[in-house]
């Protein structure tokens, strides 16, 4: 298993979410056109490809590994991503409206390796859906380990992450709608 292992930890601190936000490993800025994105929100995990510019289409899929925020609700809290051995797992935690932890951690486990990477390095990001007044700042410190879980919360995703229940999600633009 992969506990214990030497890897990068990145965190941010999510305050004020006035609507959606994720966070991504991307390869974008070594020439690559691939992604791996975490919804804190849905518990969702998608992995995408873009094949052609114009008209646009993406090949990508999704997996569900941590359970939705009730309808209406917005993540506050504590948002991370592990990267070890070669595979990614998100982590998240929540805050309560007084702004103090409400839960304990939870992740998706080990969901992807970088085979999806085409590019030689690899971005870490946060995507907004719309604008407003977010509040999001990078823990003060990279870690070379993740907050500490149970071994079972790893062992559920190993040790074939394409068996793990990948959806489909392909999607390409209307010629018109360009």
């Amino acid at each position: 298993a992969m506990v214990g292992a030497r890897g990068i930890y990145f965190q941010v601190h999510v305050s004020n979410n006035p609507d959606n936000l994720s966070m991504a490993v991307v390869d974008f800025e070594a020439g690559g056109c691939s992604s791996v994105t975490f919804s804190p929100d849905t518990g969702a995990v998608i992995r995408e490809r873009k094949v052609r510019e114009v008209p646009r289409k993406v090949e990508g899929a999704y997996i569900q590994p941590l359970p939705n925020l009730p309808p209406g609700e917005r993540f506050h809290g504590q948002l991370g991503v592990y990267l070890a051995g070669g595979k990614l797992a998100f982590f998240r935690q929540f805050w309560n409206a007084t702004g103090t932890l409400s839960g304990p951690w939870e992740s998706t486990g080990f969901v992807s390796d970088l085979g999806w990477a085409a590019g030689r390095r690899l971005t870490p990001c946060l995507a907004f859906r719309s604008e407003g007044p977010y509040s999001v700042h990078i823990a003060p410190r990279l870690s070379s380990s993740p907050p500490p879980l149970p071994q079972e919360a790893w062992a559920l995703r190993e040790p074939n992450l394409e068996s793990i229940g990948w959806a489909p999600l392909d999607w390409e633009a209307e010629a018109d709608a360009i």
